[in-house]
């Protein structure tokens, strides 16, 4: 099982974009913009869906490995 943990698991690169990508929009949205900037490219709500699917992921993995 840890090997597919592994092989299924989205990089921590992955990971980290989408946090940031969550982290930017709700800045955004606190200043009442529906979409944000990150390293140079507009992120929106579509963007967050994809985000939160990675997290989903990385989240159910890593508790399935525990």
């Amino acid at each position: 099982m840890a090997l597919s943990n592994e092989i299924f698991s989205p990089p921590e690169a992955e990971v980290t974009r989408a946090r940031r990508i969550i982290e930017e929009l709700r800045k955004a949205e606190s200043e009442g913009k529906g979409a944000a900037s990150l390293d140079g490219k507009m992120i929106d709500a579509a963007s967050e869906r994809m985000a939160r699917n990675v997290l989903v992921q990385a989240e159910a993995i890593a508790a399935n490995a525990a």
